[in-house]
């Protein structure tokens, strides 16, 4: 009983041996490459931007259709005079005007009996003050305004598109973001195998170099050379940590994750492009890119802002129904109606309506504008991006030959640095040669892809369902 009891505890001691030696990134949670675009699709706070946008287009939208309908206005009046026409006309209102309040009484009689007809009646010139409450429901029916309502609909469906394309070309930004700091991943853990490999050569001749000092085979010099070729091994190393920490940091901080949460990645997305050449390249992109697009949609809504201010050049119509009620307490009493159809044409406003066409003018040209220009932007970055990926692509392989020539390079300065035909100073050239091009290695595959992204973003097709 014992004995199984001890063999436990050692069980649990090994565990925990291990589990210390074990890397953090062991207990991170994995993601691949579609979960952390769609993490940063559902979290990063620019998709919510994009998404007030739209809503922002929508509620204009339905702001000018509501346009249309009958406007109904409820409103309570309470007034208290004692101005003569103003009383006279609540009474008629209240539809209790009697003789009396036009002065009739025994002395107007008087006065019309002997002719006197510039008596002035005491009681219709000076009544005694009044109230009314007047409550009214009024109905504005519009029926025709020159064309401002349909341009304001028009104008805004413009806006929802071109809304919804920029929320296509956030998204497609942010996939792009995210591949670049995934992939900056990969790059800093080659950079850090490259580091450790040479950090291991490193040891390796500190250790050599100390033996051979010993055998008095070569002067101390060269074990020193050997440290200090050590000590910037070891740096090297550290950088290439710190890389892939700022990395991670960045694909935390575009999915909106704690910056303490253990997040790794998996494995890599390679890319492929869907046409091998600018020309088709550049049509893809001026045909698909969504930020253009949006640009574009954006420029057509301004004709339907320049027809909008024009309306204001022609007639409106508008048909008015109305309801009131007056009494000298708040009640629905003595009700009216009124019907009216109202004919408006300004004849002159001295240039305001002239003005506020040529201001929507000018907008509509300063937008074509930014659409030319966009065009010719997305020109140059697909025909310089295509030339650096050519350039990547070349610098791959040969890449690829310099690691190969500086690997068999340095087994030749090893051997004769052995028989001791070489120096130190010779055998960490080398590595240091070696060391590069596994470097330029790791790097030219990095902008390979990620130039092969940018084509895709430019091209409208940085799409996680299609990469």
């Amino acid at each position: 009983m014992k004995q199984g009891k001890l063999v436990k505890n050692k069980l649990t001691v090994l565990m925990l041996a291990l589990s210390a030696s074990l890397p953090l990134s062991a207990y991170a949670e994995k993601m691949d490459f579609k979960a952390c675009v769609n993490a940063a699709l559902l979290e990063n706070p620019e998709m919510s931007v994009s998404d007030a946008r739209i809503k922002q287009a929508q509620g204009a939208l339905s702001k000018a259709e509501s346009s249309r309908l009958p406007q109904v206005t409820l409103s309570v009046t309470g007034s208290n005079s004692d101005n003569a026409l103003n009383v006279f006309g609540m009474k008629l209102q209240q539809r209790q005007a009697s003789l009396s309040d036009f002065g009739f009484d025994s002395a107007t009689s008087s006065a019309f009996g002997s002719g006197d007809y510039s008596y002035q009646p005491d009681k219709l010139n000076h009544p005694d003050a009044h109230t009314d409450f007047d409550t009214r429901i009024e109905i504005l029916v519009p029926v025709w305004n020159g064309g401002k309502i349909g341009s304001y609909e028009d104008q805004a469906q413009s806006m929802i598109e071109a809304a919804q394309k920029g929320d296509l070309a956030v998204q497609q930004f942010l996939t792009f973001n995210v591949y670049q700091a995934y992939e900056a991943v990969h790059a800093a853990r080659s950079y850090i195998t490259v580091a450790k490999q040479a950090k291991e050569t490193a040891d390796s001749y500190v250790k050599t170099t100390h033996n051979l000092v010993e055998q008095g085979v070569v002067v101390r010099s060269e074990f020193l050379s050997a440290k200090v070729n050590q000590s910037s091994a070891e740096v090297a190393l550290l950088k290439a940590q710190g890389q892939e920490q700022i990395a991670i940091n960045t694909l935390k901080m575009l999915m909106s994750v704690d910056a303490s949460a253990d997040v790794d990645v998996a494995n890599r997305v390679d890319l492929e492009l869907p046409v091998d050449n600018a020309e088709e390249l550049m049509s893809l992109a001026l045909n698909n890119n969504y930020q253009l697009a949006a640009k574009r949609d954006e420029a057509t809504s301004t004709a339907f802002a320049i027809k909008a201010a024009e309306a204001a050049y022609y007639p409106s119509f508008n048909v008015m129904l109305r309801q009131d009620w007056n009494d000298e307490s708040l009640a629905l009493n003595n009700g009216s109606y009124t019907i009216a159809g109202v004919v408006s044409w300004k004849i002159t406003d001295f240039g305001v309506t002239s003005s506020s066409v040529d201001m929507a003018k000018a907008s509509a040209a300063q937008k074509k504008s930014a659409v030319k220009s966009q065009e010719n932007k997305l020109r140059l970055d697909v025909l310089s991006t295509w030339t650096k990926l050519q350039i990547a692509t070349k610098q791959v392989g040969s890449s690829v030959l310099a690691v190969q020539q500086a690997g068999e390079a340095q087994k030749l300065i090893m051997k004769r640095y052995k028989n001791g035909v070489s120096t130190i100073t010779e055998v960490l050239a080398g590595e240091t040669q070696l060391d590069k091009a596994r470097a330029d290695l790791v790097s030219a595959r990095y902008d390979v892809n990620v130039l092969k992204a940018k084509l895709l973003l430019l091209t409208g097709r940085m799409d996680i369902q299609r990469i």
